[in-house]
Protein backbone atom coordinates (compact mmCIF):
# COMPACT_ATOMS: atom_id res chain seq x y z
CA UNK A 1 0.00 0.00 0.00
CA UNK A 2 2.60 2.59 1.17
CA UNK A 3 4.64 1.22 -2.14
CA UNK A 4 2.08 1.78 -4.35
CA UNK A 5 1.14 5.70 -3.09
CA UNK A 6 4.98 6.67 -2.95
CA UNK A 7 4.97 5.76 -7.14
CA UNK A 8 1.90 7.76 -7.13
CA UNK A 9 3.65 10.66 -5.50
CA UNK A 10 6.92 10.22 -7.16
CA UNK A 11 5.06 10.31 -10.20
CA UNK A 12 3.34 12.96 -9.46
CA UNK A 13 6.66 14.97 -8.15
CA UNK A 14 8.48 14.39 -11.49
CA UNK A 15 5.42 15.98 -13.41
CA UNK A 16 5.51 18.83 -11.28
CA UNK A 17 9.41 19.17 -11.43
CA UNK A 18 8.91 18.95 -15.80
CA UNK A 19 6.29 21.69 -15.28
CA UNK A 20 7.52 23.95 -13.55
CA UNK A 21 10.23 25.75 -15.87
CA UNK A 22 7.58 25.97 -18.45
CA UNK A 23 5.10 28.00 -16.62
CA UNK A 24 4.02 31.49 -18.44
CA UNK A 25 4.28 33.98 -15.40
CA UNK A 26 6.50 34.33 -12.13
CA UNK A 27 2.90 33.50 -10.43
CA UNK A 28 1.94 30.46 -12.05
CA UNK A 29 5.88 29.34 -11.06
CA UNK A 30 5.10 30.03 -7.87
CA UNK A 31 1.94 28.08 -7.33
CA UNK A 32 3.21 25.09 -9.00
CA UNK A 33 7.05 25.05 -6.91
CA UNK A 34 4.57 25.53 -3.32
CA UNK A 35 2.92 22.08 -5.05
CA UNK A 36 6.08 20.57 -5.67
CA UNK A 37 7.00 21.36 -2.03
CA UNK A 38 3.33 19.51 -0.56
CA UNK A 39 4.08 16.47 -2.78
CA UNK A 40 8.01 16.36 -2.03
CA UNK A 41 7.05 16.59 1.64
CA UNK A 42 4.35 13.77 1.39
CA UNK A 43 6.78 11.68 -0.60
CA UNK A 44 9.67 11.69 2.99
CA UNK A 45 6.35 10.87 4.52
CA UNK A 46 5.87 7.65 2.55
CA UNK A 47 9.20 6.41 2.60
CA UNK A 48 9.50 7.09 6.29
CA UNK A 49 6.56 5.25 6.91
CA UNK A 50 8.29 2.15 4.63
CA UNK A 51 11.07 2.96 6.80
CA UNK A 52 9.30 1.91 9.97
CA UNK A 53 7.17 -1.08 8.39
CA UNK A 54 10.59 -2.62 7.48
CA UNK A 55 11.90 -1.91 10.72
CA UNK A 56 8.94 -3.66 12.68
CA UNK A 57 8.65 -6.60 10.28
CA UNK A 58 12.53 -7.08 11.19
CA UNK A 59 12.93 -6.05 14.12
CA UNK A 60 9.89 -8.59 15.95
CA UNK A 61 10.20 -8.33 19.71
CA UNK A 62 12.33 -6.09 20.04
CA UNK A 63 10.26 -3.33 17.86
CA UNK A 64 8.71 -1.16 20.46
CA UNK A 65 12.22 -0.82 22.13
CA UNK A 66 13.51 0.30 18.61
CA UNK A 67 10.71 2.76 18.28
CA UNK A 68 11.05 4.15 21.83
CA UNK A 69 14.48 4.48 21.40
CA UNK A 70 13.45 6.70 18.16
CA UNK A 71 11.40 8.71 19.59
CA UNK A 72 13.99 9.56 22.69
CA UNK A 73 16.19 11.70 19.53
CA UNK A 74 14.18 15.44 19.47
CA UNK A 75 14.95 15.41 15.79
CA UNK A 76 13.55 11.90 14.84
CA UNK A 77 10.41 12.54 17.21
CA UNK A 78 9.56 15.63 15.17
CA UNK A 79 9.51 14.29 11.69
CA UNK A 80 7.70 11.51 13.32
CA UNK A 81 4.46 13.54 14.55
CA UNK A 82 5.14 16.10 10.81
CA UNK A 83 3.94 12.69 9.22
CA UNK A 84 1.57 11.63 12.01
CA UNK A 85 3.88 8.46 12.44
CA UNK A 86 4.21 9.00 15.93
CA UNK A 87 4.36 5.34 17.81
CA UNK A 88 2.94 7.08 21.31
CA UNK A 89 -0.66 8.35 21.28
CA UNK A 90 -0.81 12.26 22.30
CA UNK A 91 -1.85 12.11 25.67
CA UNK A 92 1.28 9.40 26.17
CA UNK A 93 3.77 11.95 24.57
CA UNK A 94 2.18 14.87 27.31
CA UNK A 95 2.62 12.54 30.04
CA UNK A 96 6.29 11.90 28.65
CA UNK A 97 6.89 15.56 28.40
CA UNK A 98 5.66 16.28 32.16
CA UNK A 99 7.97 13.24 33.40
CA UNK A 100 11.37 15.60 32.25
CA UNK A 101 10.43 18.39 34.29
CA UNK A 102 8.62 15.83 37.41
CA UNK A 103 12.23 15.71 39.16
CA UNK A 104 12.31 19.28 39.21
CA UNK A 105 8.66 19.62 40.74
CA UNK A 106 9.56 17.28 43.11
CA UNK A 107 12.67 18.92 44.30
CA UNK A 108 10.63 21.70 44.93
CA UNK A 109 7.79 19.56 46.60
CA UNK A 110 5.92 20.35 43.68
CA UNK A 111 3.14 18.09 41.87
CA UNK A 112 1.89 17.53 38.57
CA UNK A 113 -0.74 15.31 37.66
CA UNK A 114 -2.26 15.17 33.47
CA UNK A 115 -5.81 15.37 32.91
CA UNK A 116 -6.60 15.52 28.80
CA UNK A 117 -5.98 16.83 25.67
CA UNK A 118 -8.55 18.42 24.18
CA UNK A 119 -7.90 19.75 20.23
CA UNK A 120 -4.76 21.83 20.81
CA UNK A 121 -5.01 22.49 24.34
CA UNK A 122 -3.56 20.33 27.01
CA UNK A 123 -5.13 20.71 30.50
CA UNK A 124 -2.58 19.53 33.25
CA UNK A 125 -3.34 19.77 37.29
CA UNK A 126 -0.83 21.10 39.78
CA UNK A 127 -0.32 20.83 43.08
CA UNK A 128 2.08 20.78 46.34
CA UNK A 129 4.19 23.93 46.45
CA UNK A 130 2.35 25.09 43.63
CA UNK A 131 -1.08 26.19 45.75
CA UNK A 132 -0.94 29.87 47.26
CA UNK A 133 1.93 31.04 45.22
CA UNK A 134 0.89 32.77 42.20
CA UNK A 135 4.50 33.65 40.88
CA UNK A 136 6.02 31.01 41.93
CA UNK A 137 2.97 28.84 40.16
CA UNK A 138 3.27 30.69 36.94
CA UNK A 139 7.28 30.00 36.85
CA UNK A 140 6.44 26.21 37.63
CA UNK A 141 4.20 26.68 34.65
CA UNK A 142 6.40 27.99 32.22
CA UNK A 143 8.40 25.44 32.66
CA UNK A 144 6.09 22.86 32.27
CA UNK A 145 4.52 24.70 28.73
CA UNK A 146 8.25 24.78 27.43
CA UNK A 147 8.17 21.36 28.11
CA UNK A 148 4.90 20.11 26.01
CA UNK A 149 5.76 23.03 23.22
CA UNK A 150 9.14 20.97 22.89
CA UNK A 151 8.49 17.81 22.31
CA UNK A 152 4.50 17.95 20.93
CA UNK A 153 4.08 21.17 18.42
CA UNK A 154 0.87 20.24 17.94
CA UNK A 155 0.04 21.40 21.58
CA UNK A 156 -0.82 25.10 21.29
CA UNK A 157 -1.86 25.98 24.94
CA UNK A 158 -1.50 24.70 28.27
CA UNK A 159 -4.29 25.07 30.95
CA UNK A 160 -3.28 24.32 34.57
CA UNK A 161 -5.75 24.30 37.69
CA UNK A 162 -5.55 27.53 39.54
CA UNK A 163 -2.99 29.45 37.44
CA UNK A 164 -4.08 32.16 35.64
CA UNK A 165 -3.51 32.18 31.50
CA UNK A 166 -0.19 33.67 30.66
CA UNK A 167 -1.51 36.73 28.00
CA UNK A 168 1.02 35.50 25.42
CA UNK A 169 2.75 32.46 24.21
CA UNK A 170 5.11 31.46 26.42
CA UNK A 171 7.17 31.11 23.07
CA UNK A 172 7.64 34.65 23.16
CA UNK A 173 8.03 35.02 27.05
CA UNK A 174 10.38 32.87 28.85
CA UNK A 175 13.58 31.16 26.67
CA UNK A 176 15.60 27.82 27.93
CA UNK A 177 19.34 28.84 28.39
CA UNK A 178 21.95 25.72 28.92
CA UNK A 179 25.17 25.01 30.58
CA UNK A 180 27.52 22.68 29.12
CA UNK A 181 28.55 22.03 33.03
CA UNK A 182 27.76 22.83 36.18
CA UNK A 183 29.71 25.90 37.94
CA UNK A 184 31.46 25.49 41.07
CA UNK A 185 29.94 26.20 44.04
CA UNK A 186 31.35 27.95 46.69
CA UNK A 187 31.58 26.28 49.93
CA UNK A 188 28.13 27.58 51.23
CA UNK A 189 26.54 25.65 48.35
CA UNK A 190 25.66 29.21 46.39
CA UNK A 191 26.72 30.27 43.02
CA UNK A 192 26.01 33.43 41.48
CA UNK A 193 26.13 34.20 37.72
CA UNK A 194 24.11 36.13 34.54
CA UNK A 195 21.94 34.00 31.72
CA UNK A 196 20.76 36.16 29.30
CA UNK A 197 21.04 39.09 30.79
CA UNK A 198 19.13 37.87 34.23
CA UNK A 199 21.19 37.39 37.68
CA UNK A 200 20.66 33.98 38.64
CA UNK A 201 21.88 31.71 41.73
CA UNK A 202 22.37 28.12 41.79
CA UNK A 203 22.00 26.24 45.35
CA UNK A 204 23.04 23.25 45.59
CA UNK A 205 22.09 20.26 48.29
CA UNK A 206 21.90 17.11 48.38
CA UNK A 207 23.57 16.49 44.53
CA UNK A 208 19.77 18.12 44.22
CA UNK A 209 20.48 21.44 42.20
CA UNK A 210 17.85 24.81 42.24
CA UNK A 211 17.38 28.29 40.07
CA UNK A 212 16.33 30.96 41.81
CA UNK A 213 16.15 35.07 40.58
CA UNK A 214 19.20 36.84 42.68
CA UNK A 215 16.97 39.06 44.33
CA UNK A 216 15.75 39.34 47.08
CA UNK A 217 12.07 39.92 47.18
CA UNK A 218 11.93 41.82 50.70
CA UNK A 219 14.92 44.01 50.06
CA UNK A 220 15.17 44.08 46.25
CA UNK A 221 18.99 43.73 46.63
CA UNK A 222 21.39 41.13 45.37
CA UNK A 223 21.68 38.15 47.93
CA UNK A 224 25.06 39.25 48.53
CA UNK A 225 26.52 37.42 51.73
CA UNK A 226 24.13 34.62 51.26
CA UNK A 227 23.42 32.01 54.05
CA UNK A 228 22.65 28.35 53.27
CA UNK A 229 20.39 27.24 56.45
CA UNK A 230 18.91 24.17 54.99
CA UNK A 231 16.68 24.26 54.12
CA UNK A 232 15.96 28.09 54.29
CA UNK A 233 18.27 30.55 51.86
CA UNK A 234 19.09 33.44 53.90
CA UNK A 235 19.63 36.89 52.34
CA UNK A 236 22.56 39.07 53.95
CA UNK A 237 20.82 41.71 53.43
CA UNK A 238 18.41 41.62 55.39
CA UNK A 239 18.30 38.85 56.83
CA UNK A 240 14.80 37.18 55.62
CA UNK A 241 14.54 33.76 54.84
CA UNK A 242 13.68 31.37 52.08
CA UNK A 243 12.27 28.03 51.78
CA UNK A 244 14.89 26.32 48.96
CA UNK A 245 12.69 23.24 48.73
CA UNK A 246 8.86 24.74 48.43
CA UNK A 247 9.88 26.94 45.58
CA UNK A 248 11.24 30.28 47.48
CA UNK A 249 8.35 30.65 50.37
CA UNK A 250 9.33 33.14 52.85
CA UNK A 251 9.64 31.75 56.27
CA UNK A 252 7.74 34.57 57.77
CA UNK A 253 4.92 32.69 56.39
CA UNK A 254 3.83 35.95 53.87
CA UNK A 255 2.96 36.75 50.76
CA UNK A 256 6.68 37.11 49.98
CA UNK A 257 8.46 34.31 47.79
CA UNK A 258 12.45 34.04 46.06
CA UNK A 259 11.38 33.08 42.52
CA UNK A 260 12.57 29.82 41.46
CA UNK A 261 13.28 29.09 37.67
CA UNK A 262 12.89 25.72 35.83
CA UNK A 263 15.76 23.80 35.57
CA UNK A 264 16.25 20.35 34.00
CA UNK A 265 19.36 18.65 34.20
CA UNK A 266 20.86 16.05 32.19
CA UNK A 267 23.90 14.79 33.43
CA UNK A 268 26.46 17.40 33.90
CA UNK A 269 24.46 19.61 31.15
CA UNK A 270 22.05 22.31 32.98
CA UNK A 271 19.11 24.05 31.14
CA UNK A 272 17.40 26.81 33.04
CA UNK A 273 14.01 28.80 32.17
CA UNK A 274 14.80 32.36 31.84
CA UNK A 275 11.71 34.86 31.66
CA UNK A 276 12.08 37.11 28.50
CA UNK A 277 12.57 40.69 29.27
CA UNK A 278 11.71 40.48 33.53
Amino acid sequence: MVERRAEATTSRVDGLLRELGVQPSVERAAEKAEELVRALVELYGEGLERILEIVYDASGDRAQHIFATLCEDRFVESLLALHDLHPLSMDDRVRAALDSVRPYLESHEGEIEFVRVEGNVAYVKMGGSCDGCPSSAATLKHGIEKAIFERIPEITEVRAAGVTAAKSSLRLESDWVSLDAVPALVETGVAHLELAGTPVMLVSADDTLYAYRDRCPACEREFERTGLDWPYLRCGSCGRRYDVVRAGRSEAGDATFAEPFPLVREGQRVRIAIPVGV
